[in-house]
């Protein structure tokens, strides 16, 4: 990269239909980059709002352009926009999780120059810092670029570096882009962040396996505490989402940061983790939400596919344990793993009604599985007549939360189940953490007889759900209407 440009861009895209995480992938790389003299800007819009980036750019006018790129739904639009910005003479590099599985898939599509495989922040850098000389590029580890003869070159992996190197900047954003309500509006300036990369566990689905081979790194508490202080004080945060991919690997330096911070926070943990002792310090440190990965209801599931090291008892144990905590559980539930038989899909449905009896302070987030490259189910995938896109673009088909999602590798009839399994258990959830008898017994009914068929009453208790039932609205006339329907159909349940 010559003197006189040191400016590089970092692309984010998200969904239309989220909002409030900031780009905490980018701001990593941007710090590096500044750290180190460069100029870097973040550039993270909607796809709606794709539109604005060419001009921002032309303006801005880098010597690179950085695209942070997961597998699924987006990857499309970002082929579309390197297309769009490589017809402008821009030098384009991707990075993050798709480039990392598929290195040669992305370097096949004419409009990328270079990708970034695994922690982008010393590789990007080095590329920054010898951009134009090409001779340089075969030495910088974690790189994979376009030979002289447009021959691919897939460089040695990185190894981990250290994240106290590069405590975010978050100077490089407005802050105030990116706090949002948290807990049904209980809290109103809540911030997410990250405090660890990766994971030790041995998941099957899951991309850490491949991404960051199943290490786990971590910021100091003392050091992350003291970039978080002047932030939360500044900004006036009352609550932290920590977003790591397994908050509690380390329990001791977990909760050293979440009483350092001395806010209310959302964090993800294991089923096993949960003892006594562990639901102890959650109350103390004062945590709201706690996130697990549940899976399924099958113990083969769970031992001979997923390989998760747990068991439908411990996630039953964490569960009760929890129960009249004051803490959400919340439940990851993965349908149509490989090999999943229907019997065993609705194993997993029973035990979710199970764990809404046990414990009425419960969330689910449900969705289909989807086989990310690299992983021990991608392959297995395969082998049951999952064909993986040839095409990068492709890959925006990869949707868990499509109703209309295919999976070839299932072998029974679960169109109705992948319509409508996720706003039953939605439902369900909701019913008893409101206590309606009547609600939660039409869904019980629903779900132990996996019937979708006629499914207007779900249809009814959604609309009900997102209007009037479970609103958060607090103007008198939703309050008025809540009441109304509530009352109508607790006296439906004493008739």
């Amino acid at each position: 990269m010559s003197e006189t440009n040191k400016k590089v861009a970092l692309i984010s895209l998200y969904r239309d239909d989220t909002s409030g995480n900031p780009p905490l992938g980018s701001l990593y790389l941007a710090t590096a980059l500044k750290k180190n003299g460069f100029i870097p800007k973040i550039i993270f819009k909607s796809e709606s709002q794709i539109g604005q980036i060419e001009s921002e750019i032309e303006n801005f006018k880098p010597a690179l352009i950085g695209m942070s790129v997961f597998t699924g739904y987006l990857n499309k639009r970002y082929v579309d926009l390197s297309r769009q910005l490589k017809d402008k003479g821009y030098l384009i590099v991707w990075g993050n999780a798709h480039a990392s599985l598929l290195p040669e898939q992305v370097l096949r599509e004419s409009a990328i120059d270079f990708v970034v495989i695994g922690e982008g922040e010393e590789t990007l850098l080095e590329l920054a810092k010898n951009l134009g000389n090409k001779d340089n590029y075969k030495n910088i580890t974690g790189l994979g670029f376009k030979g002289e003869n447009g021959q691919i070159v897939v460089n040695p992996r990185r190894n981990f570096g250290d994240m106290d190197e590069y405590l975010i900047d978050w100077s490089l954003v407005d802050i105030e882009d990116y706090i949002v309500p948290y807990f049904s509006g209980k809290y109103k300036r809540t911030l997410m962040v990250v405090t660890s990369r990766g994971c030790p566990f041995n998941c099957q689905f899951c991309y850490n396996q491949v991404f960051n081979n199943r290490r786990w790194r971590a910021h100091s508490a003392e050091k992350l505490i003291a970039n978080l202080k002047p932030v939360i004080a500044k900004h006036k945060i009352d609550a932290i989402r920590f977003l790591d991919d397994n908050f509690f690997v380390n329990k001791e330096r977990a909760f050293a940061i979440a009483r350092g911070l001395g806010l209310p926070y959302w964090a993800e943990s294991r089923v096993e983790f949960v003892d006594e002792k562990f639901v102890v310090n959650l109350k103390e440190t004062k945590c709201q939400e706690i996130m697990f990965g549940f899976e399924s209801g099958s113990d083969r599931i769970l031992k001979e596919v997923v390989k998760k090291g747990i068991t439908v008892a411990d996630t039953i144990r964490a569960v009760t344990l929890l129960k009249n905590s004051g803490i959400m559980a919340s439940g990851s539930i993965i349908f149509g793993l490989p090999t999943e038989t229907e019997e065993e899909y609705k194993a997993t449905m029973k035990l979710i009604i199970k764990l809404s009896e046990i414990n009425n302070n419960l969330a689910f987030t449900c969705g289909w599985f989807l086989p990310f490259p690299g992983t021990g189910l991608y392959e297995v995938a395969k082998t049951l007549g999952f064909k993986p896109p040839e095409k990068i673009e492709d890959w925006d088909i990869f949707d868990r939360w499509r109703n209309d999602y295919e999976m070839a590798w299932v072998k029974w009839d679960y169109r109705q189940a992948v319509k409508y399994s996720r706003q039953v258990v939605h439902l369900l959830a909701l019913a008893h953490k409101r206590n309606i008898p009547f609600l939660k017994t039409i869904l019980k009914k629903r779900i132990e007889q996996a019937n979708y068929f006629f499914p207007l009453d779900i249809y009814l208790f959604a609309k009900l759900r997102n209007i009037y039932l479970f609103s958060g609205q607090k103007n008198f006339i939703t309050r008025l209407i809540r009441r109304v329907i509530t009352y109508i159909i607790k006296l439906k349940q004493i008739k």
